[in-house]
């Protein structure tokens, strides 16, 4: 699996800040005040490493999925702490934080249009600074312009065996994912959450996105 190096993970962390502040500014419409999202740096760790960072093995954890298509093949994960979640759906619900206990179907669509939102300001950042020729020469890949999420899937699971049902379908290649600790801030006084989110290019995308990294071609 390919490794990204040092300066590697800081000039994707630089395109991925430019996604977190196109999710602040649709976030902060959706909610009608203001949210900052504040990425911490880009890690590369193993797939066990990542189910730990998540929490204890029997903590529960909210996380939705979406795959991605076109020249990036892979997922992106955005992943909460249970409460961390609940106190979004409030904020999302404009009632009191505390209000939701549980994940019903209405507090499920809250997290995942957040997603939605989210994960599409990240791969629009993506498509936008990472060359057009990114992939070339793999039938999974055409153009950065054709970068698609597919829609969101909410899961609900011990932080142990989250990502083992969430990234099913890339387990029999993964052993590494890409880390990217988020602190969800809104308005002035200062209140935060703890997200996570996991970004789990395929094979070929991360080698190809090493490269373009390396040859300097991400603007």
């Amino acid at each position: 699996m390919t490794i990204l190096t040092e300066v590697q993970r800081r000039l994707l962390r630089t395109i991925l800040e430019r996604g977190a502040e196109g999710a602040s500014q649709a976030l902060s419409r959706w909610l009608g005040e203001e949210v900052r999202l504040v990425l911490g740096e880009v890690e590369q760790i193993e797939l066990e490493e990542a189910a730990e960072a998540l929490g204890p093995p029997e903590s529960l954890v909210a996380a939705c999925r979406m795959g991605l298509v076109g020249p990036i093949g892979g997922s992106l994960l955005l992943c909460f702490e249970d409460h961390a979640g609940l106190a979004l759906v409030d904020l999302l619900l404009h009632q009191p934080v505390g209000t939701t206990t549980e994940w019903g179907e209405v507090e499920q669509s809250a997290a995942m249009e957040t997603t939605n939102i989210v994960g599409c300001a990240y791969l629009n950042a993506l498509a936008s600074h990472l060359p057009s020729s990114l992939g070339a020469g793999s039938s999974a890949m055409s153009t950065a312009g054709e970068l698609a999420p597919t829609p969101p899937v909410f899961f609900h699971e011990f932080a142990g065996s989250l990502l083992q049902f969430a990234l099913m379908d890339q387990a029999q290649e993964l052993d590494r994912v890409l880390l990217v600790r988020t602190n969800f801030e809104l308005g002035g006084d200062g209140a935060g959450l703890d997200w996570t989110l996991l970004f789990v290019p395929d094979a070929p995308s991360l080698a190809a996105m090493a490269s373009a990294l390396t040859d300097g071609n991400a603007s």
